[in-house]
């Protein structure tokens, strides 16, 4: 018989804890795709805008390895918070 893992047996990390970022207020922080974050996974598939656009540009800096950049928010500009 095997024996089923409780939540003691787990550490969950979100996606602030795991950036370093503070917790945002949820009345101040962005809409937008970022959710607080200032920046946006964007795959190379991608073919909606701005999107598609930002994917570009990111790769024209630096060509993904594996087909995925972080993009700057354009809802926020990067800072997570509601413009």
């Amino acid at each position: 018989m095997s024996e089923i893992a409780t939540g003691d047996d787990y550490e969950f990390i979100d996606r602030y804890d795991m950036m370093g970022i503070k917790r945002p207020d949820p009345k101040d922080v962005c809409g937008g795709q970022c959710e607080g974050t200032g920046v946006v996974p964007v795959h190379v598939d991608e073919q909606e805008e701005p999107w598609r656009t930002l994917w570009l540009e990111a790769e024209k800096e630096s060509p993904a390895e594996d087909g995925w950049h972080f993009v700057i928010c354009p809802d926020c500009n990067g800072s997570g918070l509601k413009a």
